[in-house]
C-alpha cells in the first residue's frame, strides 16, 4: 500500500475537527518533504474538507456531541440573588478571608483582585515561593484558597495581563491536559514573595506558654551543691531537721 492510500485510509477513520486539522498539517508537511505529490495533496485536502462539513452537519443535526460536552445542570426556581445570598461553608468562607489578608500581592496590584481572587493567588505564591513554581490543578486552588474554580481563572488572568505571572498551558494529544504551570515573573513581585512566609493556618495550638516562677534551684545550680546542703542554711532561721540536732559538747 502506497502513501497516498495509507493517508486516505487515515482520513477516513477521523472523527473530530482536531483530528482533521493535524490531519492537514500532516499533509502539507508530506509535501514539503517531497514525499507526497502536489495533486495527491490536493485531493487528500479536498477528502479532508468534505469530512470536515459531514462532521459539523452531523453536529448540526443532533447525531454527534461536541468534544466538550458539560451536562446541563437542572434550572433553579431561585433567583440569582437569592443563590448569591445563600449560606456558605463556614470553613471555606473563613480560610478565603484569612488568606485574602495575608496580602500575597504587592499593595499597588492588590486593589485589582477581589478577596477571593486574592486568597487563590495567596496559594499560588506560596507555592512559588517554596517550590519555585506552582503546578496544581484550578481545583485544587480553590479548595484549598476557599473558593470556586471559576474564582481561580479570572485572578489567574488579570495576574498575567498585569505582568505578574506567566501561566503555559500543557495540554496533550488524545490524553487528559496536564496542569498548567504557573511562574512569577515581575521582579518586584518576586522579591515581595521572598519576605513573608506563607503560613496556611494548620498551626491550631498555641507556641508560647507562661514561664513558671523561679524556685531557687538555680542558686544551688550555680553553686554546684546538693539541695538544702548544710551551706545553704540560714545563719539564723530553722533548720531542715530540728528532730536531729547536732551534738554540743
Amino acid at each position: 500500500m502506497d502513501l497516498y492510500s495509507t493517508l486516505s485510509l487515515w482520513l477516513t477513520n477521523i472523527r473530530s475537527l482536531p483530528e482533521l486539522d493535524d490531519f492537514c498539517r500532516q499533509i502539507w508537511k508530506l509535501y514539503g518533504d517531497e514525499s507526497l505529490g502536489e495533486d495527491e495533496a490536493e485531493r487528500l485536502c479536498e477528502k479532508a474538507n468534505r469530512q470536515r462539513a459531514n462532521l459539523k452537519k452531523g453536529r448540526a443535526d443532533g447525531r454527534a456531541l461536541p468534544r466538550f460536552w458539560y451536562p446541563q445542570r437542572p434550572r433553579s426556581e431561585r433567583s440569582r440573588r437569592e443563590a448569591a445570598h445563600s449560606p456558605r461553608d463556614p470553613i471555606r468562607w473563613q480560610r478565603k478571608r484569612r488568606l485574602a489578608r495575608m496580602q500575597a500581592i504587592r499593595p499597588e496590584f492588590a486593589g485589582e483582585f477581589t478577596e477571593g481572587e486574592s486568597a487563590a493567588l495567596y496559594i499560588v505564591m506560596s507555592d512559588c515561593r517554596q517550590h519555585g513554581n506552582c503546578d496544581r490543578s484550578v481545583k485544587e486552588i480553590g479548595d484549598r484558597a476557599g473558593v470556586g474554580p471559576t474564582t481561580v481563572r479570572n485572578a489567574l488572568r488579570k495576574a498575567g495581563t498585569l505582568g505578574l505571572l506567566r501561566v503555559t498551558e500543557r495540554r496533550q494529544w488524545r490524553a487528559r491536559n496536564l496542569t498548567n504551570h504557573i511562574v512569577v515573573v515581575h521582579r518586584r513581585q518576586i522579591a515581595w514573595i521572598a519576605k513573608f512566609r506563607p503560613n496556611l493556618g494548620l498551626k491550631f495550638f498555641p507556641t508560647a506558654f507562661k514561664k513558671a516562677a523561679s524556685t531557687g534551684s538555680s542558686r544551688n545550680k550555680c553553686s554546684k551543691r546538693p539541695f538544702n546542703s548544710r551551706s545553704d542554711w540560714p545563719p539564723d532561721g530553722s533548720k531542715p531537721f530540728p528532730s536531729h540536732a547536732s551534738p554540743t559538747g
